[in-house]
């Protein structure tokens, strides 16, 4: 299975045994997982700003708002040329 090779990989690489590497690993998906729910609902509205910007940081939450006007002007492209 190619998830256990990458995992004993990563093991040899970076001399860790293989459950260190699994606790980081799910340390970091967490994490940014968590930073991606924040971003989703701040762009939904169902957060604000200011709050936003204290759980996730001012750089993700301008990152976020450029690619979804981005994609808005995308879009408006695409249905009025």
């Amino acid at each position: 299975m190619q998830l256990i090779e990458d995992l004993e990989l990563l093991a040899r690489i970076r001399s860790e045994k293989t459950t260190e590497i699994l606790a980081k690993a799910l340390e970091i998906g967490i994490a940014k997982m968590k930073r991606e729910a924040i971003i989703g609902q701040y762009l939904k509205g169902e957060i604000e700003r200011e709050e936003a910007i204290k759980m996730v940081g001012f750089d993700l939450v301008i990152l976020a708002e450029r690619q979804k006007e981005a994609v808005l002007e995308d879009i408006e492209w695409g249905l009025h040329g």
